[in-house]
């Protein structure tokens, strides 16, 4: 046998001897990590790992209390209100003065809210109880076919207009794994490019009520090609719901774990491990805890769309009941703000994990997702008291967002110029809604409240289309792909405003680049169509 040929055999022995200490390491290291998770009784999961097939269509079982009631909107939310009183007053009788109880258990069986079958999951489980509303279908004079145009028992809103987007946009949603987002499955495959659409109203689709975010390891139905049919045809069996779990903890991302249980919600979230803290005497105890922190919660965005709703509808609930904590993101800044203008005591918030007695888990707000009927009751509370604290102003703004770092329009000196002339051309104020500095809440609310139509890049300060009145008129500057986001497209259209989608030729998430003459075409045309509402 040659040198060489020798060299070669003990180079391959060498590396022979090498794979197999580095597979013996990486196997003894995954055993230590696993039994360390053993120990310390860590449950790693993903709704993914074990998602329904998402064939659920059959209505809500008798593992649900259901709170029943007729009326509109209103009048069944204070029925609901009322009744969670009473099932508060009796509990805190029968429990009296008693002491927090640890678990019984370390095991903890993960329910994922993302599931289609949730609910049916979590009735194992005695140390939960699940309040609902449940959808009422039989509205006098309401048609065969559901029509939102007439229901004002499940909506706070009746009306609602055809969103629209340029070519490109609408390219991208009708064509499957254009978006990573899904939103091809999201709106399913529809868009229209014509901005006249917006004109007649229309019914809510049920997809607005039933659809969810779609990714692979959290919701995946039909191999994430296709909701569940009945999604996409019926009203879903409930309009809000309230999860109230007994001698429970809950975490900083408002995941709520009880003996045996942690109910983890659909939301933004990042964490996909849960297991009882140590040391559970160190964390502080309340009597009651109303849940509404989520991961992202102190971003604008997600302050406004997806953690202040959660309390909209338990307002009447929790203003007489001030000993009530709200696990929140944060304490103070604008959350405080907001719920002094909803008419809640900032100082009743807390952060971190914290354990109850009591613990009010509303249904969550799943990412850049918002809820119908908690983002049409928010509104109404803000437009409420804007009108009993502002003076009268009329409605007759046209307002343009500035962002100074990013998704700032690349155009903008130009978008300006050219909004400012068509805001003189129809008669309306120009105002220009600026984020360094920040406007007061005052202000902010003041011109938004005001406005005939909103323009913006994709941003946080489209958030504050909840202070707006319905039917305003919203033209987005859309991000390119991969950032395409249609959060504000869902948040326009459940508060009945128009909706145009004008994309971005590249740049995200740094800036957006949509022509200054795409922008104003589109501003034009709307107040056409305003102007023409106007005098028909």
């Amino acid at each position: 046998m040659t040198t060489s040929v020798k060299g070669s055999w003990r180079l391959l022995l060498v590396i022979v001897v090498f794979l197999a200490i580095f597979i013996y390491i990486a196997t003894e290291t995954i055993h230590r990590h696993l039994d360390l998770q053993n120990e310390q009784n860590v449950t790693c999961s993903s709704a993914g790992a074990s998602r329904s097939s998402g064939d659920q269509s059959r209505p809500l079982g008798d593992d649900v209390t259901k709170v029943q009631s007729v009326g509109n909107f209103t009048d069944r939310l204070t029925t609901f209100n009322a009744f969670l009183s009473a099932f508060r007053a009796e509990d805190l009788n029968i429990g009296g003065n008693r002491t927090w109880e640890i678990p019984a258990t370390n095991k903890l069986d993960v329910v994922w809210g993302a599931r289609d079958d949730y609910l049916e999951l979590l009735s194992s489980h005695s140390y939960v109880t699940t309040i609902v509303l449940p959808w009422l279908t039989n509205t006098p004079g309401s048609p065969h076919a559901w029509s939102s145009l007439v229901d004002t028992s499940n909506l706070l809103i009746q009306t609602y207009y055809e969103w629209t987007a340029d070519d490109r946009l609408c390219s991208w949603i009708e064509t499957p794994g254009k978006l990573r987002a899904k939103y091809d499955v999201i709106y399913n495959r529809k868009c229209s490019r014509n901005i006249n659409d917006t004109v007649k109203p229309m019914s809510l689709r049920p997809l607005f009520l039933n659809g969810k975010p779609i990714n692979s390891y959290e919701y995946w139905p039909n191999g994430g090609n296709s909701f569940p049919a009945h999604f996409y045809v019926d009203t879903p069996p409930f309009v809000f719901l309230m999860h109230i779990h007994r001698d429970a903890i809950v975490t900083e991302l408002g995941d709520v774990i009880t003996d045996g249980l942690a109910l983890f919600l659909q939301a933004c979230r990042q964490d996909f491990c849960v297991s009882l803290p140590s040391h559970l005497d160190d964390i502080v105890v309340y009597n009651e805890v109303f849940v509404i922190t989520q991961f992202w919660g102190t971003g604008t965005f997600h302050r406004m769309v997806e953690i202040v709703p959660r309390l909209a509808m338990f307002v009447d609930f929790l203003r007489d009941k001030p000993h009530i904590r709200i696990a929140a993101p944060e304490v103070g800044g604008r959350l405080a703000e907001l719920l002094g203008i909803i008419g809640l005591d900032a100082s009743r918030l807390v952060t971190g994990v914290a354990r109850a007695k009591i613990v009010y888990q509303p249904r969550s707000t799943r990412c850049g997702t918002a809820n119908v009927q908690e983002t049409q009751t928010l509104s109404r509370l803000y437009r409420d008291y804007i009108k009993r604290n502002f003076p009268p102003r009329p409605r007759n703004r046209l307002t343009l967002i500035r962002r100074s770092f990013s998704r700032r329009f690349v155009e903008q000196e130009a978008i300006e110029a050219a909004l400012k002339r068509a805001a003189a051309d129809f008669n309306l104020t120009y105002t220009l809604f600026a984020d360094n500095p920040t406007p007061s809440l005052y202000e902010t609310m003041t011109m938004f409240h005001s406005a005939v139509i909103v323009v913006g890049p994709h941003g946080a300060g489209l958030s504050n289309l909840l202070f707006s009145e319905p039917g305003t008129y919203v033209v987005e500057g859309v991000c390119n792909r991969p950032h395409v986001n249609l959060c504000y497209l869902r948040l326009a259209h459940v508060l009945g405003h128009h909706w145009h989608g004008v994309t971005s030729r590249g740049g995200c998430e740094t800036v957006v680049d949509v022509p200054h003459g795409h922008v104003d075409a589109a501003v034009r045309e709307y107040l056409r169509l305003w102007s023409s509402a106007r005098r028909d």
